[in-house]
């Protein structure tokens, strides 16, 4: 199903009306004193709606003024919507937008157009790259309790904004917070699920809290044999294990998940519809995290945190033709990573300081020491907060990230900067601002074609300012709008990479190895300014209804940059509960942008322009006495074959089109 700018121009108008004339300020409710972990008395201005408050001591508290930029996912919500992967939750935040890339990339996660997103699972640190797209695409979603979705103003205490990690340059735009279930009581069960494509899950848990221990181990199964001919079958089995103890002198989480699977690369559709002769999957991809989060209250003030986790995958690559399949040629690729977290708490009642340290190593022989402190206070009354805080980040280069080469140097510092205001105007309405700074050095997949060495770091000043109000359970709207000034930002370019039947040079700006599926991206600096707003509304009505919209617009003034990506993308969910029934209906727009092909077959490749629809409905009863839900849903309902990725050589990556499926949860319990 298509839908074209006018609708999107006219959906636009109509939230801006209602939003605009009532200056849609964030409703930040103050909570009476309020003490968490017996700890902290502490009065705080909280947006309502949005962000669920994290415990003053807690790894992943954000400032008042980050509040309405950072989106929470609850357990209901995932289960509203129904995905098959984390990813798909990930589109249904405002400004986040998900490219299947096909091969060894997977999916590419960009937020306002930037870049990329960390990930954080039970405390294990994950840097960014190919590893962090792959465990989203496989962790079972039926584990998961919550996600948090931060932007990188907020997030100096979780890990650093410089491209540690990244494999395209791109500086860190913040984190994914993926919260696992834990285990409140006696728990046990399973859920089987079967639909389209021969896809089908198995899902068993068990749990219990004894005293002040509880854990919690959930084995999975999910297999998809794939559409016919395409080659985009998967199958994993994963075992998670979580416990913890919660105690008067010390607290203690500690995580565990590995997986085992396969994943088919999916055949691009060449412009004239053919099929890519190119086999090639991952088999197996086997992956492993550990974490270990140790929490100490020395009084009812400070708070001490130590965190280590450790982060492996071994993916064995194998590579033939379709017309050829006895030629095969196979290869591993091996990544970890570790990180120690070290930080301290003080919380006073009308301050809070964090400060600690982190060190972090991966295998492309990169190391880093980072510092960090930050500061949020409080006054008239809790009416205002101002915050801010500085990080400091020094990388250690045991090898040379655009050769390989032996290098052994330590990187120039790298500094981020945040600044922030959240200010109460009356019952209703809040105003936040946040100002921020970050460095970025130049990756090991991208590569100045004149010099073949290094460029200048990227310096990055961002500005955002948020309005939002609740005036009332049917209608809470907010407002954000930012304004990115990069200076030396990283911006493709091209190379002459061939010539046509006619001798005329062909340009490309990636080179991927046929043989490994590395990528290499030709790029130089620019100064570059991005420009977008986002626009929320959500709320409760008619007792049973709730509903969820986001419209997010964001440009550049860098050509290149500006027709390469989506301008608009838009999500809407709209929920019904009524006694032991549910039902939900989604929607996500991705609106138009093209890219260049790079393969003299056709100059130019347009993307988006769609809406891909999703439902579920579900009922929950009593069998033999036990809690049971069935639910049925449909993804893709409209049938629409989009692409978000065209690539030279190997085509276009479609959506395999309208899915069916049914699954059944049972409580043994």
């Amino acid at each position: 199903m298509m839908i074209g700018v006018r609708n999107v121009a006219l959906l636009v108008v109509t939230l801006a009306l209602l939003v605009l004339p009532c200056v849609s300020f964030a409703q930040v409710k103050e909570e009476s004193k309020e003490k968490t972990q017996g700890s902290y008395g502490l009065e705080q201005i909280t947006v309502t709606g949005k962000t669920p408050a994290e415990p003053v001591w807690s790894r992943y508290a954000v400032p008042e003024s980050s509040k309405l930029q950072t989106e929470v996912f609850t357990r209901e919500d995932i289960e509203a919507i129904k995905p098959e992967s984390v990813l798909d939750v990930l589109q249904f935040s405002p400004g986040i937008e998900i490219t299947y890339q096909g091969r060894r990339q997977f999916d590419f996660t960009n937020i306002r157009g930037q870049g990329n997103l960390g990930l954080i699972i039970d405390g294990v640190y994950i840097p960014t790259g190919p590893f962090t797209r792959r465990i989203l695409a496989t962790v079972p979603v039926d584990d998961i309790e919550s996600m948090m979705i931060v932007r990188d103003a907020t997030a100096l205490t979780l890990g650093p904004l410089t491209n540690f990690g990244s494999d395209n340059g791109s500086s860190n735009q913040g984190f994914i917070i993926v919260k696992t279930k834990r285990a409140s009581k006696l728990e046990g069960g399973f859920d089987v699920g079967y639909g389209s494509f021969h896809t089908q899950k198995e899902h068993v848990y068990h749990g219990a809290k004894i005293s002040d221990f509880d854990y919690r181990i959930a084995y999975a199964h999910q297999e998809s044999r794939g559409k016919t001919s395409w080659y985009n079958g998967t199958r994993s089995d994963s075992l998670n294990f979580r416990a913890g103890y919660t105690g008067k002198f010390i607290n203690a989480d500690v995580f565990y998940y590995t997986s085992r699977g396969m994943r088919e690369m999916q055949r691009g559709e060449a412009y004239d519809g053919t099929l890519s002769n190119q086999k090639w999957k991952y088999d197996p991809m086997l992956s492993s995290l550990v974490g270990i989060n140790l929490s100490k209250p020395w009084n009812d003030r400070n708070t001490t945190t130590f965190s280590y986790s450790h982060s492996r995958a071994d993916f064995d690559v194998m590579t033939s033709t379709f017309s050829n399949q006895a030629s095969v040629s196979s290869s591993g690729e091996r990544d970890w990573a570790q990180a120690f977290d070290l930080r301290h708490v003080v919380a006073f009642t009308n301050n809070t300081l964090r400060v600690g340290g982190q060190y972090l190593s991966q295998t492309t022989a990169q190391q880093m020491y980072s510092l960090y402190a930050y500061d949020e206070h409080r006054m008239f009354g809790n009416r205002l907060t101002l915050d801010g805080g500085v990080r400091v980040d020094k990388k250690y280069y045991r090898d040379s990230p655009v050769t390989g080469n032996d290098m052994n140097e330590w990187s120039k510092e790298v500094y981020s900067l945040a600044l922030g205001a959240a200010y109460k105007i009356n019952r209703l309405f809040t105003v936040t601002g946040r100002y921020a700074y970050s460095e970025n050095t130049l990756a090991g997949y991208q590569i100045d074609p004149t010099t073949r060495g290094d460029l200048p770091a990227e310096r990055r000043n961002r500005y955002e300012g948020g309005i939002l109000a609740n005036f009332h359970p049917a209608f809470n709207p907010s407002l954000t709008v930012f304004y990115y000034d990069t200076k030396n930002q990283k911006v493709s370019t091209s190379v002459v990479c061939g010539y046509d039947r006619r001798g005329r040079p062909i340009t490309c700006s990636t080179y991927i190895d046929p043989v490994t599926g590395e990528e290499t991206d030709y790029v130089t600096t620019s100064d570059v300014r991005t420009r977008g707003a986002e626009i929320g509304v959500s709320g409760n009505f008619l007792k049973h209804f709730s509903y969820n919209l986001n419209y997010s617009y964001m440009e550049t003034d860098n050509y290149d940059v500006n027709k390469g990506q989506p301008h608009v993308t838009a999500s809407g969910r709209l929920g019904y509960r009524f006694k032991n029934l549910e039902a939900n209906v989604n929607a996500r727009y991705y609106g138009p942008w093209s890219n260049s092909t790079s393969d003299g077959q056709m100059a130019v490749y347009d993307y988006g322009d769609f809406v891909n629809w999703g439902a579920n409905v579900s009922y929950r009863m009593k069998i033999f006495e036990r809690d049971t839900k069935i639910t049925i849903y449909g993804q893709n309902l409209g049938d629409d074959h989009f692409t978000t990725r065209y690539r030279a050589g190997q085509g276009a990556y479609k959506d395999p089109g309208r899915r069916f499926g049914a699954e059944l949860s049972y409580s043994l319990f």
